[in-house]
């Protein structure tokens, strides 16, 4: 009886895993459609606390739920949990993109002219942060 009871408990602990992880993804579709439907560059800002406080859970169950786990976007390719909680992806994309059209005509541009570029996108960064990214 008590390997049985056992064996039953760890069924339902599984199955309860299983309902949170698939609240956490259906919340997290909800929240970064654009970015399912469009790409990297529709990417929100999103922050575990959000999903949590909108699924019913803590936080901290948010991320032991998403740890280490990966999810396949419409366009067949794979990602982890994590880049859900990256807005800075869409950011990096951005650079990107300006590094290699800039590169593509023989310039070199300064981390200091890639922020200029970015704020006349409405992409408000500091130089130094252009640096890391890059």
């Amino acid at each position: 009886r008590s390997y049985s009871s056992r064996a039953r408990m760890f069924i339902a602990n599984i199955h309860q895993r299983r309902e949170t992880l698939l609240k956490i993804s259906r919340c997290i579709c909800e929240l970064q459609e654009p970015f399912l439907r469009g790409g990297v560059r529709e990417l929100r800002p999103l922050t575990r606390a959000i999903v949590a406080q909108q699924v019913g859970v803590h936080e901290s169950t948010v991320s032991r739920a998403t740890a280490n786990k990966y999810v396949m976007l419409p366009n067949r390719k794979v990602i982890p949990f994590s880049d859900f909680f990256t807005p800075s992806l869409s950011v990096k994309d951005v650079i990107k993109e300006l590094v290699v059209q800039e590169s593509q005509k023989g310039e070199h541009l300064t981390d200091r002219r890639i922020c200029d570029l970015l704020m006349d996108r409405g992409i408000r960064i500091a130089r130094r942060t252009v640096a890391k990214y890059r």
